[in-house]
């Protein structure tokens, strides 16, 4: 739902948000518009935890620093706001809303109510930055990888995802997020 059609700046955003009826909800700001997020489905939200219980345990193992958010943590990255249903980095969360240091690692998972325009556009913003990308799209049970630099990968339910530049070694049965 877009809330506005005027281009505003990340500080027009910034006072929206603090607007206490808006406070409890979460909103993303693409390509200069508000748009609300509305509550995801549950099975969207258990892929997002099943990535991030695989990620958690290989990093300490390998002893790399490991912040993780869910879809509730929205991240400034090039002026638009993002909150990707999974985000993993190595440097700490920040208080700030949004955050200011984007992830390394981004995850979304699609919904039928997804607006494919409204997806390749948050897939731009996550690409132009440099940030892995995984696209889950569980209807059809594939997982598109687009890592920096490389050609776009599809992998299926009986493929093994892997973490590219960002966690060498990672690896997680795609299976497993359907």
């Amino acid at each position: 739902m877009v809330l506005q059609t005027k281009p505003i700046t990340i500080d027009e955003f910034r006072e929206f948000v603090d607007q206490e009826e808006n406070s409890d909800k979460l909103f993303e700001l693409i390509s200069g518009e508000i748009i609300e997020v509305s509550p995801g489905r549950t099975s969207n939200s258990n892929r997002s935890y099943v990535i991030a219980v695989a990620v958690h345990p290989f990093c300490a193992e390998n002893q790399i620093p490991c912040y993780m958010s869910g879809g509730d943590g929205a991240y400034d990255i090039r002026g638009h706001v993002v909150a990707p249903d999974f985000a993993f980095k190595r440097t700490p969360m920040s208080d700030e809303y949004p955050d200011p240091i984007a992830p390394e690692w981004a995850v979304e998972i699609l919904s039928p109510t997804d607006k494919a325009s409204a997806i390749a556009t948050k897939r731009r913003i996550y690409l132009q930055a440099g940030i892995l990308y995984w696209e889950i799209d569980p209807e059809a049970q594939t997982i598109d990888v687009y890592a920096p630099g490389q050609p776009l990968r599809t992998f299926g339910i009986n493929d093994t995802l892997d973490g590219g530049i960002v966690l060498p070694g990672f690896t997680l049965a795609a299976k497993k997020l359907f």
